[in-house]
C-alpha cells in the first residue's frame, strides 16, 4: 500500500490560520456569553457549560483588535509574496463552478467560500464598532441583533469550510494546516509589522478619542433642586453620553453630563430621556392571606417591572478599571465564592484597587435628596448574616440613616411587613395609583419611619386590596455613604439629577478630582430596573480646570 504523504503549505499560512481560529473562538464565547446575559436567551442555558467566565467584555473588545490585527496581516502577506491568486475569482473559477471537474468545480467552491468568510468578517467588524463607539448611530437592538446573527454564520461557516476543504483534498489536503514549511519569510515579517502598526494605532486612536468633560471653575455655586436654571450650567462645557441596552430603554438613553467647581466642591448635572417617571419600588399588597410584595423577579436580583429609576456615575483613575473593568459575567466568575443571585455576574476589582459608584435611586435615597456613595473592590468575604453576595460591590461605611425595607424577611409568598403606619389615612394618597408599571407616578413610594409603628396582628385591619409602600425611611445617611447631596425632577419625558460633593472627602473610597490627574468616567441609566442598567463602553476623561494656587 503507498505511503501517504501529506501536503505542506507556508508556515505563515499556518500561523495566521490558527490564530484566526484562536482569536474567533475567543470572540465567540465570549460574544455568546454576552448575549447569553439578555433576558428570554433560553439557549444559553444550553451551552452554558462552554462560555468563558469573567471580564468577557473586555476580552471581547482585545479580541477584535487581534482579530484586525489577524486580517490586516493575512491581506499585506498575500500581497507581499504575490500570492493573490490563492483567493482570486476569474473567469475560469467561475466557469468550474458549473464545469464538469470536479476538482475544479470544489476548488471554485472553496474560493467562494472565502469570499464569504471575508464579507462575514467585515461585517462582524463594522457591527462591533457600531455597538462599541457609536451604539445610537442607528437602532441599537437591530445593530445587535445582526451582529448575533453574524456571530451564529460564522459558526455555520467554520462547519461548511472544513465539508468543502475535505471534499475538495480529502485528509491529505485538511493537513496542509498543521504541516507547514518555512517559505515566504521576508512577506511574513512585513505582513506582521504592518498589522502590528494597525493594531497599535486602532488602540492608541481608540484611547486619545474618548469624549472629554472639562470641568470649569467657578465663583457662584449652582442650587441643588433638581431644576438646572442656574447661571453656572449656562456656559458649562457639556458631553453626551450614548448608553444602550437598557431593559427598558433597549435602543439606549442618552445622558448629558455637566460638571463645574469652586476649587472646594464639585457640582455635577446630569439629565437623561426616560418617558415615564417609575417610583413604584416594590409595594406591598394586602392579599387574603397577608401582604404580598408586588414583583416578578427580585428574588433573583433580576426586578424590571415593580422597580424605581435609578442612576449610576463611577469614576475610576483608569480607563479600564471601571466599566466593562469591573464587569464579570457568568454563573461563578469567582471560585469559592457564592453564585450571583440569577447566574449574570458580579462588580469587583482584580487589582486591589477601588472605583467610586454613586448610585442614585429615586425612592430610596432620593426620598433624603442623597446619592448612596457605593463602590466596587476585591471580592470581599462572604457575610453569613447577608442573603446576597455582590463581589466587590458594596457601600462606604455610614453611622446612621439611611433606608430599610418593610418586611422581616423577603419571600416571593407573603411577607410579614416589620411596621404598619400609625395611621391609616398616611397610606390613602397610594390606593388610587395606577399599578400599571409603565404609567408615570405622582409620588414616592416610600414612608418616613417617624409616622410608622412596629406591626402588630392586632392593628393590620386592612381590608384585601390595599398598597402600602416598602421602603422605610430612616433620615440622610450619615459618614462616608452620606457625602455626596443630589436633589432630582422628573418633567416631560426628562430627569434632571444635581448633585455635589466635596472635591477631596479624604475617604479611601472617593475619587478627587485634581489637575494633571485623568479620572474617567462611566454613568448608567436604570430605566425602573434593579440591575439591567444601560451602559456604554468608551469612557468620558475628566478634565479639571485649575485654580489660581493649582497653577
Amino acid at each position: 500500500m503507498p505511503q501517504r504523504i501529506f501536503r505542506k503549505t507556508d508556515f505563515s499560512t499556518v500561523f495566521l490560520h490558527w490564530a484566526l481560529v484562536a482569536t474567533l473562538a475567543i470572540s465567540l464565547l465570549t460574544g455568546l456569553r454576552i448575549a447569553a446575559d439578555a433576558p428570554g436567551n433560553t439557549w444559553a442555558r444550553a451551552v452554558d457549560s462552554i462560555l468563558l467566565q469573567g471580564n468577557v467584555i473586555v476580552w471581547h473588545v482585545w479580541s477584535a483588535i487581534t482579530l484586525a490585527f489577524v486580517m490586516i496581516a493575512y491581506v499585506a502577506f498575500l500581497i507581499r509574496a504575490r500570492l493573490q491568486r490563492r483567493i482570486k475569482i476569474d473567469a475560469l473559477a467561475v466557469a468550474s463552478l458549473v464545469g464538469t471537474d470536479k476538482k475544479r468545480r470544489w476548488r471554485a467552491v472553496n474560493l467562494v467560500i472565502y469570499w464569504i468568510s471575508f464579507a462575514l468578517l467585515a461585517a462582524s467588524t463594522v457591527t462591533g464598532l457600531l455597538l462599541y463607539a457609536l451604539p445610537n448611530l442607528f437602532s441599537y437592538v437591530n445593530v445587535l441583533q445582526i451582529h448575533l446573527i453574524l456571530a451564529w454564520s460564522v459558526l455555520a461557516y467554520v462547519v461548511l469550510h472544513v465539508i468543502a476543504q475535505l471534499a475538495y483534498g480529502g485528509l491529505v489536503h485538511l493537513f496542509k494546516i498543521i504541516n507547514p514549511r518555512l517559505v515566504y519569510g521576508s512577506a511574513a515579517l512585513s505582513a506582521v509589522a504592518v498589522a502590528s502598526l494597525a493594531a497599535v494605532s486602532i488602540t492608541v486612536i481608540d484611547g486619545v478619542t474618548y469624549p472629554t468633560l472639562e470641568v470649569r471653575k467657578i465663583d457662584t455655586a449652582p442650587k441643588i433642586d433638581g431644576l438646572a436654571d442656574d447661571a453656572a450650567w449656562e456656559d458649562a462645557p457639556r458631553v453626551e453620553i450614548a448608553t444602550a441596552r437598557g431593559i427598558n430603554a433597549p435602543d439606549g438613553n442618552t445622558v448629558t453630563a455637566r460638571m463645574v467647581h469652586d476649587g472646594e466642591t464639585l457640582y455635577a448635572l446630569f439629565q437623561w430621556n426616560d418617558p415615564t417617571r417609575s417610583q413604584k419600588h416594590l409595594p406591598l399588597q394586602k392579599t387574603d392571606k397577608g401582604w404580598k410584595v408586588l414583583q416578578f423577579e427580585f428574588d433573583v436580583q433580576d426586578e424590571d417591572t415593580y422597580y424605581e429609576d435609578k442612576f449610576g456615575v463611577m469614576f475610576a483613575a483608569s480607563s479600564e478599571l471601571a466599566g466593562a473593568g469591573t464587569s464579570h459575567l457568568g454563573g461563578q466568575p469567582i471560585e469559592g465564592k457564592p453564585a450571583p443571585s440569577g447566574g449574570r455576574g458580579l462588580h469587583y476589582t482584580t487589582d486591589g484597587s477601588i472605583v467610586d459608584v454613586w448610585h442614585w435611586k429615586s425612592v430610596r435615597t432620593g426620598s433624603f435628596n442623597q446619592i448612596d456613595d457605593n463602590y466596587f473592590g476585591p471580592p470581599m468575604e462572604v457575610d453569613p448574616k447577608k442573603s446576597r453576595y455582590t463581589g466587590g460591590y458594596t457601600q462606604d461605611p455610614k453611622t446612621g440613616g439611611g433606608y430599610a425595607m418593610n418586611w422581616e424577611k423577603f419571600s416571593t409568598d407573603i411577607i410579614t411587613p416589620t411596621h404598619l403606619p400609625k395611621d391609616p389615612a398616611l397610606i390613602e394618597k397610594y390606593q388610587n395609583i395606577p399599578m400599571a408599571p409603565k404609567t408615570t407616578d405622582t409620588v414616592a413610594f416610600a414612608m418616613q419611619a417617624d409616622d410608622m409603628q412596629p406591626y402588630d396582628p392586632a392593628l393590620d385591619t386592612y381590608p384585601v386590596g390595599t398598597i402600602m409602600p416598602s421602603v422605610i425611611v430612616n433620615g440622610p445617611h450619615e459618614g462616608d455613604r452620606g457625602e455626596v447631596f443630589a436633589d432630582a425632577v422628573w418633567n416631560d419625558g426628562v430627569w434632571t439629577l444635581e448633585a455635589q460633593r466635596k472635591m477631596d472627602t479624604t475617604s479611601k473610597y472617593d475619587f478627587t478630582l485634581q489637575p494633571d490627574v485623568p479620572v474617567y468616567m462611566w454613568v448608567a441609566v436604570f430605566d425602573h430596573t434593579q440591575t439591567r442598567h444601560s451602559q456604554h463602553l468608551r469612557p468620558v476623561e475628566l478634565r479639571m480646570e485649575a485654580t489660581p494656587a493649582d497653577e
